[in-house]
């Protein structure tokens, strides 16, 4: 044990240093989110299931809070498109905080959508997201992982 604790602060001292090593972003963050929750949105709340599709890698990963892991464009784009089919509109993303590293940017937000329920009343979700967002070859932003839950 007292070997680790010799080495303990010469660790940090490297990972500090090596931190302050790294190029800064040639991007803002907040920008990059913002960006991309616009284009979300948009796509969503258009029914626009090409070009919701298209925001995320080829092999993005999502998880819609139920225990399960959807991998690629088509196993999202279906889950999308089983939404616009029960009617799902307005969503909304809200951000709490971003993350960000070099080429990847990450944010914690709240979501919101509604659905006209079978009497006429509009039924509202909500819960908590995690999207990470990375630039591909060409310097655009992809999703690149979204997982999200849902409050009770």
């Amino acid at each position: 044990m007292k070997v680790l604790k010799r080495f303990l602060p010469l660790g940090l001292v490297v990972l500090a240093i090596s931190a302050c090593n790294q190029p800064a972003a040639d991007y803002d963050a907040q920008e990059v989110v913002n960006a991309a929750n616009e284009q979300w949105n948009a796509a969503f709340n258009e029914k626009n299931l090409d070009a919701l599709v298209d925001l995320y890698a080829a092999q993005a990963t999502l998880s819609a809070g139920d225990g399960n892991v959807l991998n690629g464009q088509q196993e999202i784009s279906d889950l999308f498109n089983g939404f616009f089919e029960n009617g799902l509109y307005n969503h909304q993303i809200e951000t709490i905080a971003t993350y960000s590293s070099a080429g990847q940017v990450s944010q914690l937000a709240n979501w919101s959508a509604d659905v006209e329920g079978e009497n006429g009343e509009t039924m509202s979700f909500k819960g908590v997201l995690m999207t990470v967002l990375q630039q591909n070859e060409q310097g655009e932003w992809e999703v690149v992982s979204h997982i999200w839950n849902m409050a009770q």
